[in-house]
């Protein structure tokens, strides 16, 4: 029985006696019958018996009701109720998250609340989640206020600029303006608005005369590459007379998106002139090379460009030269001086060559690379493929077959052209369970596990974070067995992504949702590992996760996603909080990933790029690079973040084939050719792999 209601019944029994003996009593106060004192004896016998399991039971009972009255009262807050929260306060003071309460009540009446009290609170709590929002929401509040003298007090060496701007106002106020005068032109010199509070700030440094001619220059850079142009027009009045219509020119010439450059070849061969142009041909670069290629040819001879200059615009052209596909990459490319071939531009000189197969090239620029990229996996894939293309084929199967004793990608490309078992060798998790239990028990991370058991998951996300950051390599496998312990399982695998223990493949890759996810494949005809790899590429199983660009859930669905699917499949769809349900994410998900499929030729690659980029993106890409090999397709695509996801898709496909204990689809199986036709003439694709545990020497 649980210990609520056992409590309940021993408090009536006990009652119940004391009422029997008080009804026996005498008026001389004597016990005339023994009945009486025999139940409370009883009662006492009861409580005695019952005494050790009943604090047991009563203390964990305790900490739930707390919790539960948290919650209440946490959610009565955010719902603007005041009385419920503040009737919830007194009887939580002993409950471990009462700070929480108190924070959200000193954030409501941060207005009112004494300085001494607010700076009391925060320095006792500095390593709670909620701490520096806080001060923040505070300091800013004292400067609305005008309290000066708390300001000076408090604010000093806390970065946020609006409560920056409040400290510098009241130390003018307060005539403290010795050494304040960078600090005001710190201030002022950024590449966007700053916040009203920084307007008297501003007020007084131009009264000390401290915005010069080439501060405003400066700011003026700052602004054009935070890509806020009309800033210029309003800072074009700092600048000297003479120089403003630098100034005019360079505004003009960015609406125009720098088509027009051609027509520096009229202005004076000065540093504005070269500063302006050189901004013009890197920015033009991004979106047309060819063009900015052309002005730049141009105008070469009509500037004395200093040898940084050149050699910057040279590699910006170049670059993106690379990354839009154009034809006259190479000579772009060969026309960069070495100082500026880093290994960004060898990186998208070597997908220029892969694009075009130009082997030869591909092998020339790696060696060129860095040797930390050059040692890179993706690299050394590439090297032996190239060199596999090149007739090189003694030395391309060696190193393919060095590279396929890992458990990647790469290493699954290599196994798969060299016809290898794939390499997967699993480490099992131990942790030692008292350690785990002790780690519970640490502040932050028994905090954030109750607001978890509450369900405030951003504040529980915080807390499990901050406490996180503070633990070394050997701590970081403990939490990763506290998260899997508490079926948090995006916690775990990012404690051992940190920890580098990538071979705890059970914790790393969990099977969770997959009861759901075979459902949702059987009916899709989808193939389930994929399903499980993109969701744990998208979410790393965090059935609450919400991206910056509000996609939710495990399969990190858009609420406007939903509301399409709803309408083509007669779905119902309630709101963006029914994205947060397993069951409903993975049916929408599932649902689109169907779509994506039908539309791109039943290609899981081009289907992925679509769910991550979006469909048109794909389309586009298509159209751009004609290539009918997928691997090189991907290898090349301008998108990094799409680049890196598809790559982590079919990898972890794999792997969940894998950890489902089915039948191991090779990558290559995953990756048709587009136009069916065979990938490279010496490359081999088998339907499925042998898993074997394989080490190097």
């Amino acid at each position: 029985m649980p210990a609520g209601p056992r409590f309940h019944i021993l408090l009536h029994v006990i009652l119940n006696s004391r009422q029997v003996i008080f009804d026996n009593f005498s008026d001389n106060g004597r016990i005339p019958e023994f009945s009486g004192l025999r139940c409370m004896l009883c009662a006492w016998l009861l409580l005695f018996i019952i005494f050790i399991p009943l604090g047991q039971l009563s203390a964990g009972d305790r900490v739930t009701q707390q919790r539960e009255e948290f919650s209440r009262a946490w959610n009565a807050a955010s719902r603007g109720e005041r009385a419920v929260f503040e009737q919830s306060m007194p009887g939580l003071r002993d409950y471990l998250l009462f700070p929480y309460l108190q924070y959200e009540d000193l954030r409501h009446r941060r207005r009112q609340v004494p300085a001494r009290e607010m700076s009391d609170f925060l320095d006792s709590h500095e390593d709670w989640a909620f701490h520096a929002g806080l001060k923040k929401a505070w300091l800013r509040t004292l400067g609305t206020q005008g309290q000066w003298d708390s300001l000076i007090l408090y604010a000093p060496g806390f970065a946020d600029t609006e409560v920056q701007c409040h400290l510098a106002h009241a130390r003018i106020r307060r005539g403290q303006t010795e050494g304040l005068l960078p600090v005001a032109q710190s201030l002022w010199t950024v590449g966007k608005s700053q916040p009203d509070a920084c307007d008297p700030v501003f007020s007084w440094l131009k009264k000390e005369k401290g915005i010069t001619s080439g501060l405003a220059w400066e700011r003026i850079r700052l602004a054009m590459d935070a890509r806020q142009p009309r800033l210029i027009l309003y800072l074009a009045r700092y600048v000297l007379e003479s120089e403003r219509a630098w100034v005019d020119r360079w505004y003009q010439q960015d609406r125009t998106g720098y088509h027009r450059l051609d027509r520096a070849s009229q202005w004076p061969d000065v540093e504005k002139s070269r500063e302006i142009t050189q901004y013009g041909l890197k920015r033009l670069s991004r979106s047309d090379p060819d063009r900015a290629w052309e002005i730049f040819q141009a105008l070469d001879s009509h500037f004395n460009w200093p040898p940084v200059m050149r050699g910057g615009i040279l590699r910006e052209m170049a670059l993106w030269s690379a990354v839009d596909g154009a034809v006259a990459t190479p000579d772009r490319m060969q026309a960069v001086p070495d100082d500026y071939r880093d290994d960004q531009l060898l990186e998208w000189s070597a997908r220029h060559d892969l694009s075009r197969g130009a082997w030869e090239g591909v092998i020339k620029t790696i060696s060129a690379m860095s040797p930390e990229l050059r040692d890179d996996a993706q690299w050394r894939y590439w090297d032996a493929r190239a060199r596999l293309e090149s007739g090189d084929a003694d030395e391309a199967r060696s190193r393919l077959t060095e590279l396929a004793l890992e458990t990647n990608y790469y290493g699954f490309l290599s196994a798969d052209s060299m016809d290898l078992p794939y390499t997967i060798c699993a480490q099992e998790p131990h942790v030692d369970a008292a350690t785990v239990e002790a780690l519970a028990h640490q502040p932050g991370f028994d905090r954030a596990l109750q607001l978890r058991k509450a369900g405030i998951a951003n504040w529980a996300r915080s807390e499990w974070t901050m406490a996180a950051q503070k633990l070394d390599t050997q701590e970081l496998r403990v939490a990763a067995a506290l998260a899997t312990r508490e079926d948090w399982p995006d916690m775990a695998i990012f404690a051992l992504g940190n920890s580098g223990d990538l071979r705890w493949y059970k914790w790393r890759f969990p099977i969770e949702y997959q009861p759901l996810v075979q459902s949702n494949a059987n009916s899709m005809n989808l193939d389930p590992s994929w399903i499980m790899g993109l969701m744990r590429s998208e979410s790393a199983m965090a059935e609450d996760a919400v991206s910056s660009a509000g996609a939710r859930g495990l399969m990190q669905v858009t609420p406007q996603t939903a509301k399409q699917l709803a309408k083509i499949h007669s779905y119902s769809y309630t709101g963006r909080q029914q994205l947060m349900q397993a069951e409903d994410n993975i049916r929408f998900g599932t649902t689109y990933l169907r779509d994506l499929l039908d539309r791109f030729y039943n290609n899981p690659v081009l289907a992925s790029g679509a769910y991550n980029a979006g469909p048109h993106a794909v389309d586009r890409w298509l159209a751009d690079r004609q290539t009918s090999d997928p691997v090189i397709w991907v290898e090349t695509l301008p998108y990094f973040e799409t680049r890196d996801y598809i790559p982590r898709v079919m990898a972890f496909s794999t792997l969940y084939d894998w950890r489902l204990m089915q039948p191991v689809t090779r990558i290559s199986s995953r990756m048709p050719a587009f136009d069916s036709a065979p990938i490279g003439g010496t490359m081999k694709i088998t339907e499925t792999a042998e898993v074997v545990c394989r080490t190097p020497g």
